[in-house]
């Protein structure tokens, strides 16, 4: 094979389809039991048992998300394949660290990991590339951090360790809100002894930076904002990316100019891919939120629309692909009830839900949850998430109209949840944004 994808929930399915219709042999092993279901009949997919065979016809291995917090039996037998401890704090790091002995890895680390889920570490090397930090303080129980925010009137966020359940991540909409909830909701969901970070809330414009390192440096920058709720009016539960508008960066800038530094250091570790840095931009000063050493999704679908031409020069000639000029924009598209769904509601709402469209005739549709039966395309009920739509332009208004058109080009036989708003919101935060 000329490549093999690593993925824990197929979240490169889309990306792998398209590659194997420009002819490259690419395959993919999805780990997580739970999406295994995912392209029946569309693509054929590695099992663990295939993977060793493989990789010794293969050069080139991606591993486009990792979740070390996400742990099933799965993993006991992914780490005995390349001799690994099953007692290791994360699966995909170490598994990507032992297959750079021979090939080329893109994607992910045991460093790279440890950056993203440890927060204290994270923002340390924040501080060293130039980024300013919010105030924060770190805490190993509810207690103590009910104890600092009692009597308090600013506004903080709530940032558990090791990126838990999304919608913990909690940013306070008016004084005393996490304290009530630490002593009241969360004493049902969360151990007291935990470990995690009150970082003060900054007013400002959130906006994601990255860079893609490549095996001589930085290649390419962009940036990206993020609707990361599920309803419009930024309501309804966090599911990490609804909506995205992302455009190419230059390569200087205060944003810029500490990702070079964190490409450098990335780079002197051996790692190869993707780094993005989330920040809230207030005047002309970014302040360092988290790191995303990995591929960021929904937000990669939307960088891969800008390319012109073949998605394999991007993938395997070291990221050195043209970009169109002005913006991407994306909707994840989703069946309720999503994102609160256990099996048997996944079964009865989502499962089988028919798709009319082809998917060689939606090359805007970037496809997740589905499978072929016969020939019949259908939603195959891993979790509801039927795919991401996106489109680009040069102007923001019309990017944003093509995925409105496109989405009205779905022929779906089921209630469908997107976010008719995210435009207005993305084109408010861009004219706000002061540093590019």
């Amino acid at each position: 094979m000329d490549v093999i994808f690593m993925s824990n929930s197929g979240e490169s399915l889309p990306i792998v389809w398209r590659l194997r219709r420009e002819g490259v042999d690419a395959g993919i092993y999805i780990h997580h039991p739970q999406y295994r279901h995912n392209y029946d009949g569309i693509l054929p997919k590695l099992s663990v048992k295939d993977l060793k065979k493989q990789l010794k016809k293969t050069d080139l291995v991606i591993f486009d998300i990792t979740r070390p917090n996400e742990r099933n039996k799965q993993d006991v037998i992914l780490l005995k394949t390349f001799g690994l401890k099953s007692t290791l704090p994360s699966v995909f790091g170490p598994v990507a660290d032992t297959l750079r002995k021979d090939h080329k890895v893109i994607g992910v680390s045991t460093l790279t990991e440890e950056l993203e889920l440890d927060r204290h570490k994270g923002i340390d090397l924040a501080k060293k590339v130039g980024f300013a930090i919010p105030e924060h303080h770190e805490f190993s129980n509810l207690k103590d951090g009910a104890k600092f925010l009692k009597d308090r009137n600013d506004l903080w966020v709530f940032k558990p360790e090791n990126n838990q359940d999304l919608d913990l991540t909690y940013v306070e909409k008016f004084p005393n809100e996490i304290l009530t909830k630490m002593l009241d909701e969360w004493l049902h969901r969360i151990s007291d002894k935990c470990e995690y970070v009150l970082q003060k809330k900054i007013e400002g414009v959130e906006v994601s930076s990255e860079v893609w390192i490549g095996e001589q440096g930085p290649v390419h920058f962009n940036h990206t904002l993020e609707s990361k709720r599920l309803m419009a009016g930024n309501l309804g539960p966090a599911i990490g990316s609804q909506s995205n508008t992302i455009w190419m960066g230059k390569d200087s800038g205060l944003l810029i100019e500490p990702l070079k530094k964190m490409a450098a250091y990335l780079k002197s570790k051996g790692y190869i891919g993707p780094c993005d840095a989330n920040c809230i931009v207030k005047g002309s000063t970014p302040y360092f939120l988290e790191w995303t050493p990995r591929f960021g999704y929904d937000a990669l679908y939307c960088l891969l629309t800008l390319i012109k031409g073949k998605l394999s020069d991007f993938f395997l000639k070291d990221f050195k692909a043209d970009f169109n000029n002005g913006y991407a924009c994306s909707q994840r598209i989703s069946i309720p009830p999503y994102p609160y769904a256990n099996p048997r509601l996944r079964h009865d709402f989502a499962k089988d839900v028919s798709i009319m469209n082809r998917l060689e005739r939606t090359p805007f549709f970037w496809a997740q949850d589905i499978y072929s039966d016969a020939g019949k395309l259908k939603c195959a009920g891993a979790d509801g998430i039927l795919g991401v739509v996106s489109a680009h332009d040069e102007n923001l208004e019309a990017a944003w109209g093509k995925v409105s058109g496109a989405i009205d080009k779905l022929k779906i036989c089921s209630y469908l949840q997107y976010r008719p708003d995210a435009f207005k919101e993305h084109a408010k935060r861009i004219k706000e944004l002061k540093v590019a």
